[in-house]
């Protein structure tokens, strides 16, 4: 694998399909591990550009597990924004760059988007990884217009994609990134330790990740300049992906009873 140097977070050039092929392995321990599942997958395009919103958890693993499963169907890598932070962390980076994964910002973007590729967001950030686990499935992203902004501008539909099961993979007592900002004056810095099976360790939780249908901006690339089409057009996205996460909450509420009833002695 390529090792991370400086600026390599901006380039486009770099996903390594020997690395991807590398980690098909341990993507199906993991699949098998978190008994990972996907419902409504046929709503990603199999080709065309498209923005994969997800919601983001302490431990986002259903990135490159949705990723692997987009590679089986059709031999796409979707391509991840990610948080600089990542690009300051030994190996993740290494990882990173090998994978395709750029810095989250709109010139990157828009050139992944141009050339036609799956570009995976999760607009919630660092603030909605960290949140308090009283604020489990709280989506962050009614602070954010970025996201939509930068759909209408390329004129690219965005899918929903909310895993259900992310958000229970640690216990996080309180807000981290909050505390971060406040104790330690830094942005991007979560003060405190996630708890699992023990620390940094998470649950073996089953994830299941709804896919909702793709939705298309309704105003034309110049509407990117208009707050109040940007703002409009969020709020459509917002209230999609928060019906899909509480439709995969009911629908693990309604399964575990059924198991229970199915269990000897019920």
């Amino acid at each position: 694998m390529r090792t991370y140097h400086r600026g390599d977070e901006k380039r486009l050039d770099l996903l390594d399909l020997r690395a991807v092929e590398h980690t098909r392995p341990l993507l199906g321990l993991l699949r098998r591990y978190f008994r990972y599942r996907i419902v409504g997958l046929e709503n990603i395009p199999a080709e065309g550009p498209a923005l994969i919103a997800m919601n983001h958890g302490a431990f986002p693993v259903d990135v490159p597990l949705l990723g692997g499963e987009i590679y089986e169907r059709d031999g796409r890598v979707p391509r991840s924004l990610a948080d600089r932070l990542i690009f300051k962390t030994p190996i993740f980076r290494d990882l990173a760059v090998n994978m395709g994964a750029v810095v989250a910002c709109h010139e990157t973007a828009e050139r992944l988007l141009d050339e036609g590729n799956l570009v995976i967001v999760m607009p919630g950030g660092a603030a909605e990884a960290f949140k308090s686990s009283n604020d489990a499935y709280r989506l962050y992203w009614r602070q954010r217009r970025g996201f939509a902004e930068l759909a209408i501008r390329t004129q690219v539909p965005i899918v929903p994609a909310a895993c259900i099961g992310i958000d229970d993979l640690f216990e996080i007592p309180w807000d981290m990134f909050e505390a971060g900002k406040r104790f330690l004056g830094l942005r991007s810095f979560p003060l405190g330790i996630v708890w699992g099976i023990g620390p940094g360790i998470p649950r073996r939780v089953p994830l299941t990740q709804h896919v909702g249908e793709p939705i298309f901006p309704s105003v034309p690339s110049e509407a990117a300049d208009d707050e109040e089409a940007v703002l409009a057009f969020r709020d459509q996205v917002v209230e999609a992906m928060e019906d899909l996460m509480n439709e995969g909450i009911r629908s693990r509420a309604e399964e575990t009873i059924r198991h229970r009833m199915d269990e000897p002695g019920a």
